[in-house]
């Protein structure tokens, strides 16, 4: 065989580098998501808008699909026994039962969610426990649902308690120990909407830049933090947008973070 000239050669290798490089990337884009993300209230009127202005990876709508198409992951959610599972069975991650502890959101019991896991884990690769109201370590529905040995990849977390970033990252790294699961706060911010209606102004604005500054560092940085989500007050200090659909100062500090 005839030697190929230098140039030729050199070319060659290039290519091959570029390949070997190539195959090292992840086969599924979906699996080098950003961690940031936003649960977005698609049913009242947010929409990729939204999603573009804060910069995230990948977002979730408390449903089992949406209408937003794009290169913003979406993460479906069965949300309550009542939920229609989603078309598609080949989800990468799908989400579990939203607050079963609490009767004003999916309220199941241990009993029921057990008996119907089932429609939520044929519909994803890997599965997002339920995510609690109360403290996952101090109350017992997730502990007494995990006895019984669900398939469940990873664990949901919601987080209200505040500014200080210290108590969120100890609370994470508790909830870790305990657990030995992977992450994912699906839920965070220092006040629930109802909290944020009736004390729209508890925490200050560096109160709370300071405190979206420290924990997304922490959650970026930790590997068993797979993924995390604001939650718009839609009121006060944790309010993302304005009424006009615009960022406010806590929208602009979580749209700067995760970088």
């Amino acid at each position: 065989m005839r030697p190929l000239p230098r140039r030729a050669f050199l070319s060659l290798a290039l290519l091959l580098c570029v390949a070997a490089g190539a195959a090292d990337e992840p086969a599924n884009e979906k699996a080098a998501v950003r961690k940031k993300g936003y649960g977005l209230p698609e049913r009242h009127g947010q929409d990729a808008h939204q999603l573009d202005l804060l910069k995230v990876g990948w977002f979730y709508n408390w449903g089992s699909q949406t209408k937003i198409s794009g290169r913003i992951a979406f993460v479906p959610m069965m949300f309550s026994l009542k939920t229609v599972a989603p078309k598609n069975s080949s989800n990468d991650f799908i989400l579990g039962y939203n607050e079963p502890d609490n009767s004003k959101q999916s309220d199941i019991s241990v009993k029921d969610a057990l008996k119907n896991w089932n429609e939520v884990t044929a519909k994803g690769k890997n599965i997002v426990s339920p995510a609690m109201a109360g403290n996952p370590l101090t109350k017992d529905w997730l502990k007494d649902f995990l006895k019984e040995k669900p398939k469940v990849d990873c664990i949901a977390v919601h987080w209200y308690k505040g500014v200080e970033a210290a108590k969120f990252i100890k609370d994470l790294e508790e909830l870790h120990t305990h657990f030995k699961k992977p992450l994912w706060v699906t839920e965070f911010a220092p006040q629930t909407a109802a909290s944020s209606e009736e004390k729209p102004d508890k925490f200050t604005q560096a109160q709370v830049n300071a405190f979206i500054a420290a924990t997304t560092d922490f959650m970026e940085k930790t590997s068993w933090v797979q993924r995390y989500a604001w939650h718009d007050s839609h009121v006060g200090t944790s309010a993302l947008f304005t009424a006009k659909g615009e960022l406010t100062e806590t929208g602009k500090a979580y749209a700067g973070a995760g970088k």
